[in-house]
């Protein structure tokens, strides 16, 4: 099966808080892209449900990026979850996390290049 993904997924093991409907879910982070994340939670969600994320950088000072998503997929050891808004503070230290897990900030930044201009360029539904 050929990887539809737009961007680079990279392992990232830190903590995650998902929070949805008035439910908390704690999970860790397995890997990570611009665009979307996988939490190891014994906890599910429906796909489609909307999230808010929170993952912890540091434990000590504590950094996090702070996410607003939706369940992608739902697994037997987790949750799928798509990225659909972040603050530009969460958009700089995640880029920053990829890019020093892949050794390549410039292929971040195209892949993410990319994908704006493909969204430019695709009408969306209703338009």
């Amino acid at each position: 099966m050929q990887d539809k993904r737009d961007f680079s997924r990279v392992s990232f093991k830190v903590s995650a808080l998902l929070q949805a409907d008035g439910v908390t879910l704690k999970g860790e982070v397995k890997d990570i892209s611009m665009h979307g994340i996988f939490v190891q939670t014994e906890e599910k969600l429906p796909v489609g449900t909307p999230v808010e994320i929170t993952i912890y950088l540091s434990a000590a000072d504590p950094i996090v990026i702070n996410v607003s998503g939706s369940v992608a997929r739902c697994e037997e050891t987790g949750l799928g979850c798509i990225f659909e808004k972040m603050d530009i503070d969460s958009f700089a230290h995640l880029r920053s996390v990829i890019s020093y897990q892949m050794g390549d900030v410039t292929q971040v930044l195209t892949e993410f290049a990319d994908y704006v201009r493909k969204k430019i360029e695709t009408p969306q539904k209703g338009e």
